[in-house]
C-alpha cells in the first residue's frame, strides 16, 4: 500500500513563509548637552544681590578721601559714590572715613587696617600713592610701598567679604611728581592684578586737564586750609565718584 503524506511539509513551508521581517530601529544619536556658563555679575550685581539691608562703605586714604578741595564734605567723592550706590543699589550706604591729610599707606594705611576691618564693609576704597610718590622712587621707599600697600589688601582680603577697590596717585596736569607717579601707579596696578581687585586710574581724570584742579587761593571755610591747585576742586571729585560708579558697574566678578 503507498500512503502520500504531504501535510507536514506545507506546515513547515507555510511556518517559513509565515515569519515576519525584522523591523530595523533607528538609533538616534543624543546631541552632546551644552555646558552652562557660569553667571558673570558685577560689583553692582552683587551689592545689589546682597541679602544686607543697608551697605557699609568704608574709605581708606589720604587727602583726597578726606575731600580737599571739595565745595564741602557732603560733596566730596566718597561721599558722592556713597549717595550713587544709594541709587544704583535701591538701599541705604552707611559711609566710614578713615583718611588723613599728607599720610602714606606706610605710615597711616597699614596701622588702620583693623579699624576697616571692625565696620566688616560690603565695599572698600583704597587711595595711596599720591604721597608716597613725593618722597621720591629710591629703593627703600618704593619697596615700603609695595611691602605695606600688599598687606593691606591681603589682610582685606582675608578678613572681609568687601569689594575692594584700588586707587591711582593724584596730581595735577603739570604736577611736580608726575614721573613718581607713574612708578607707584605702576605698582598700583600690579598689586590689584595680584589679588584680583579693580583699579581705578585717576590719571585718567587730570592728564592734561587743569579744570579739575583750579582753584582760587583763599582759605578753605570747609577745611580751614589755604587752597592751592594741586587737589582736585569740585569738579575734580564729582569726577572721581563717576569714575568709581562706572567701575562698580562694569568690573565682573566670578
Amino acid at each position: 500500500m503507498l500512503l502520500v503524506i504531504t501535510g507536514c511539509n506545507n506546515q513547515q513551508a507555510t511556518a517559513k513563509n509565515s515569519t515576519k521581517p525584522v523591523e530595523k530601529t533607528e538609533i538616534k544619536k543624543s546631541k552632546p548637552k551644552s555646558k552652562t556658563k557660569p553667571k558673570v555679575s558685577s560689583i553692582l550685581d552683587n551689592l545689589k544681590s546682597s541679602p544686607e539691608k543697608q551697605l557699609q562703605y568704608y574709605a581708606l586714604g589720604d587727602s583726597l578721601s578726606v575731600g580737599l578741595f571739595s565745595d564741602s564734605q557732603a560733596t566730596r567723592f566718597s561721599t558722592l559714590f556713597a549717595k550713587s550706590l544709594e541709587s544704583k543699589t535701591g538701599k541705604p550706604v552707611i559711609e566710614s572715613n578713615a583718611s588723613s591729610v599728607g599720610k602714606t599707606v606706610t605710615n597711616f594705611g597699614v596701622h588702620h587696617i583693623q579699624d576697616v576691618v571692625a565696620k566688616q564693609p560690603d565695599i572698600i576704597t583704597v587711595e595711596f600713592g599720591t604721597n608716597d610718590a613725593a618722597y621720591g622712587v629710591d629703593p627703600t621707599n618704593v619697596n615700603n610701598f609695595v611691602t605695606n600697600l600688599n598687606t593691606v589688601i591681603a589682610q582685606l582680603k582675608s578678613q572681609t567679604k568687601a569689594q575692594i577697590i584700588l586707587m591711582t596717585s593724584w596730581s595735577s596736569s603739570n604736577g611736580k611728581y608726575i614721573r613718581n607717579d607713574q612708578l607707584y601707579d605702576q605698582k598700583i596696578k600690579e598689586i590689584g592684578n595680584k589679588y584680583q581687585v579693580p583699579v581705578v586710574d585717576l590719571s585718567t581724570i587730570w592728564t592734561n586737564n587743569p579744570t579739575v584742579t583750579k582753584n582760587d587761593y583763599g582759605v578753605s571755610n570747609v577745611y580751614n586750609i589755604q587752597k592751592d591747585e594741586f587737589h582736585p576742586n569740585q569738579q575734580g571729585h564729582q569726577a572721581i565718584a563717576d569714575l568709581l560708579i562706572k567701575t562698580v558697574e562694569e568690573t565682573k566678578t566670578n
